[in-house]
């Protein structure tokens, strides 16, 4: 059963077993997803279990998987055990009674299917290419009870440091809130690159990585994560110089806030010697506008709301939200949103002139503005959903209280 590991496959199989989250990262073709599929077909053939291998799409996992390094791993490190598929239903059946199932994230059915059902490993391929939320939905369903330590598994290329695998794999910290994770010593990981795999790769191979651009020269050969600042939104933000425990002084308060449904968000702020203090944050999952007043309320917060502008018009709770604002007794002043871009330069402005100051208990938004990223030209809004929406409230009113001048000149007359 046994065939020929290179050194950092064996490395890795002897780590693996000491941790309950184990990771496989590096570059391009360096035997990651053989070596895991390889442990994980092992597990299964030990006795009757459930094991599922997820990727981000149902024709990525059926095209690399199911179609390619599965059976790969079966006819060179297991030539002798048989096994038998369901093509439709992309499942692996063992003589023993066990099952490897493969599902993409995209799938509904399929999905469904996995949250119906408990496993003993789970291995998520490619993470990178998954939104945290989903992972830790199908988490929900390492509960198997057999004669095996149930276990996860992810592999990916390395993102940029922004990326939630970064926090999670690396810093050991939850992605969503930056918590020190609960048990940090069930996570483990191991870099495994392609230059750790050469009897299974060619030279020219090699020589193609090495001569990429030093971007993708740094991740698909070197395995190494990209530079927080790459893409990133808000390059003007520094923990360092921007956190600090300001607190309300008893002057005016000024609250920005974004209506999306999940979350709905809202940041408390005050202007003091030109210097805008946050002093905490709101953050409401599945909620709308009448709980946002009650918890605004209920923390004895009272005082001008600039809020995106659509909520003028917007709906999310009968009513449209500003006027559930106004009846509960906030201000909202005349707003428009500004251009997007507009309104992202607006800040990075301001960070940069160190004109801003925020409370550490505002967590939400100080890991919204060290992770929010570019991606086509646009907010990532896609890679967490739980992204870009409380900074985008902290946008909304700083370009309301100190706006870009923007100056657009047309047959002589200049406009600001």
């Amino acid at each position: 059963m046994d065939f020929q590991k290179t050194e950092k496959q064996s490395e890795a199989i002897r780590l693996m077993s000491a941790f309950k989250f184990f990771t496989v990262f590096g570059g391009s073709r360096s035997g990651k997803t053989f070596i895991l599929i390889y442990i994980l077909v092992a597990r299964a053939s030990r006795c009757k279990s459930r094991h599922v291998i997820m990727r981000q799409t149902f024709n990525a996992v059926k095209r690399s998987i199911f179609m390619d390094t599965l059976p790969k791993v079966m006819r060179i490190c297991f030539p002798d055990l048989p096994y038998k598929v369901n093509k439709a239903d992309l499942i692996m059946y063992l003589p023993n009674g066990s099952e490897i199932h493969m599902a993409g994230m995209d799938n509904g059915k399929a999905v469904e299917k996995i949250l119906g059902t408990e496993y003993a490993t789970i291995y998520f391929n490619e993470a990178s290419e998954m939104e945290y939320s989903s992972v830790q939905l199908v988490l929900s369903r390492l509960a198997q009870k057999t004669e095996l330590t149930n276990r996860v598994f992810f592999d990916f290329n390395p993102p940029n440091k922004t990326h939630w695998s970064y926090w999670l794999v690396i810093k050991k910290l939850n992605p969503i809130d930056e918590e020190p994770l609960p048990n940090p010593d069930d996570y483990g990981h191991i870099l495994m690159n392609p230059k750790d795999n050469l009897v299974n790769i060619d030279e020219e191979y090699i020589a193609l990585l090495e001569s990429m651009p030093e971007e993708q020269r740094n991740r698909f050969l070197l395995g190494l994560f990209g530079d927080e600042s790459d893409g990133q939104v808000y390059y003007g933000f520094n923990r360092e110089e921007h956190v600090a425990k300001v607190e309300k002084d008893g002057g005016q308060l000024f609250i920005g806030m974004d209506f999306n449904v999940d979350p709905m968000t809202a940041v408390v702020c005050q202007v003091v010697n030109r210097e805008f203090h946050i002093i905490d944050e709101i953050y409401l999952n599945n909620s709308d506008t009448f709980r946002m007043v009650s918890e605004l309320k209920k923390r004895n917060y009272f005082g001008t709301v600039i809020p995106d502008s659509t909520g003028k018009n917007r709906k999310t709770s009968g009513k449209s939200d500003h006027l559930i604002l106004k009846e509960a007794g906030y201000h909202i002043p005349p707003v428009r949103n500004p251009f997007v871009t507009d309104r992202v330069n607006n800040v990075n402005r301001l960070f940069t002139a160190n004109r801003i100051k925020i409370n550490p208990r505002c967590k939400k938004l100080i890991n919204d503005l060290e992770k929010v990223a570019w991606k086509d030209n646009k907010l990532d809004q896609k890679t967490n959903k739980n992204l870009t929406h409380i900074s985008d409230a902290l946008g909304y009113f700083l370009w309301w209280v100190d706006a870009i001048k923007v100056k657009t000149q047309t047959q002589g007359i200049v406009f600001e």
